[in-house]
């Protein structure tokens, strides 16, 4: 066995990896070439830092992001003819000694609740429990949509980070709307209003059903929630991934009726 840069393989092959290792997974993820790319794109997956081991093949990959100072997992898997070997853990031990090396003196990932092998490796490298966040889902309604205003998304984004309860996940940051904004994807923002003054605001894509809420902060949940439904309109659904625990967006969508999708646990390793 040896572990090569993803850098060395060509893409369509780290993607197919990609996809065997998430392909049985508790939330099965499959991205096409154009998701992948956008994936590496716009969350800075750094290929040079990633990671895959090879036996007779490639057969586990460990992707590594980079900002800065800042690393975060992308996502690690094992083709399913060869778990059990310790093949998972070599690639992302080597992808995090890569960043280590490249300036990245923090590393975060989430992991499913219910992945406890996983959770088990991560504790075992040193990674603690900073949060735990929730994938909420929020179907269609047809009742009144609440009042907004349509608002630059990047004027929507300075209120936001003036408002924010506590730091975005990785998928979320400022800067990862930067990269899609530039990819050219469709940002909208808007705000509601309490006695004339911002209540709420939201940063969402509605290119797709359900919307995909991509940053969003009130003064409370009652806001939160009209901020939420004149993001999703009428008869849309609306998605919020990684929600913070017991923050205000979370807890407006619980009130709406919002289902949580999966529980994760946000950890990070001082490297």
């Amino acid at each position: 066995m040896r572990v090569e840069p993803a850098s060395t393989l060509d893409p369509s092959l780290v993607r197919e990896l990609f996809n065997e290792g998430f392909s049985d997974y508790l939330v099965p993820l499959q991205l096409d070439e154009a998701a992948f790319r956008g994936h590496v794109a716009g969350n800075d997956i750094d290929l040079d830092s990633s990671r895959v081991a090879i036996e007779d093949r490639p057969a586990a990959v460990a992707l590594i992001a980079r900002r800065a100072a800042a690393g975060w997992v992308g996502g690690m898997g094992t083709a399913p003819a060869y778990r059990r070997r310790g093949l998972g853990e070599c690639a992302l031990v080597a992808g995090l000694e890569a960043a280590r090396r490249g300036g990245c003196r923090e590393m975060w990932l989430e992991v499913i609740d219910e992945n406890r092998a996983a959770i088990a490796l991560y504790e075992k490298l040193g990674f603690d429990l900073v949060r735990e966040v929730v994938v909420w889902s929020m179907p269609a309604r047809r009742d009144g949509v609440p009042p907004s205003q349509p608002i630059d998304p990047e004027a929507a984004q300075a209120w936001i980070a003036a408002h924010r309860e506590s730091r975005e996940p990785w998928q979320r940051t400022d800067e990862s709307i930067a990269r899609m904004r530039a990819r050219g994807a469709a940002l909208r923002g808007l705000t509601v209003s309490r006695d004339g003054e911002v209540a709420g605001a939201v940063v969402f894509r509605d290119d797709a059903d359900p919307v995909v809420t991509l940053q969003i902060a009130a003064v409370d949940v009652s806001a939160a929630g009209d901020a939420l439904l004149a993001a999703a309109g009428t008869n849309r659904g609306l998605r919020l991934s990684n929600a913070p625990v017991g923050e205000t967006p979370g807890r407006a969508l619980a009130r709406l009726g919002a289902r949580p999708v999966v529980r994760q646990r946000e950890m990070r390793l001082a490297l």
